[in-house]
């Protein structure tokens, strides 16, 4: 999993799919056939919907993915899903989410794009993404409460600071015009 550096934002990169497990590769084949097979059933009712879209260009992502994991040359297999996985993160993976979250809101295919929405999750989870958007976010909230450490001691210690002392605040000069 990438680190970051106080100051920079983490970025994804192929780690996790190059030490991805055999459990985990094959998961991403199960969601692949899942994929499929949704794609054959469903097509000719929704080919003309709005998130059937971003079904076919996941299914066709996900298959990319997959065949760019099956490189024998370990840099050139490294380069490529690090590319992938950083136009995923760019242009795609939010598109999916909201499209296949669309499909939740509609009620008698909510089913349908749950698991979508969880394929979009696991596979995301598998490659790093997650753990990239988490590692963010965790930065993010540090920031926010040390922020707020901070506003708290202010106030604490202002009485001390503001207490009886008068403040000299320079003396009047007056103009003459």
């Amino acid at each position: 999993m990438p680190t970051a550096i106080i100051g920079t934002m983490p970025s994804i990169t192929a780690t996790a799919l190059m030490l991805a497990s055999q459990h985990d590769k094959d998961m991403l084949l199960d969601i692949q056939h899942l994929l499929d097979k949704i794609f054959v059933r469903n097509k000719n009712q929704h080919r003309r919907s709005h998130w059937w879209k971003g079904l076919h260009a996941f299914r066709k992502q996900l298959a990319l993915l997959l065949t760019d994991m099956q490189l024998s040359k370990e840099k050139e297999k490294e380069a490529k899903l690090e590319a992938r996985l950083r136009y995923w993160d760019q242009d795609m993976i939010h598109q999916w989410y909201y499209q296949f979250s669309q499909l939740v809101a509609v009620g008698p295919f909510a089913m349908m794009g749950l698991v979508m929405m969880a394929s979009v999750a696991r596979v995301c989870r598998i490659s790093g993404i997650t753990a990239v958007y988490e590692e963010i976010a965790s930065a993010e909230m540090q920031g926010v409460l040390s922020a707020s450490d901070e506003l708290a001691l202010a106030e604490e210690f202002a009485g001390v600071l503001d207490g009886e002392e008068e403040w000299d605040e320079g003396i009047v000069v007056e103009r003459v015009e």
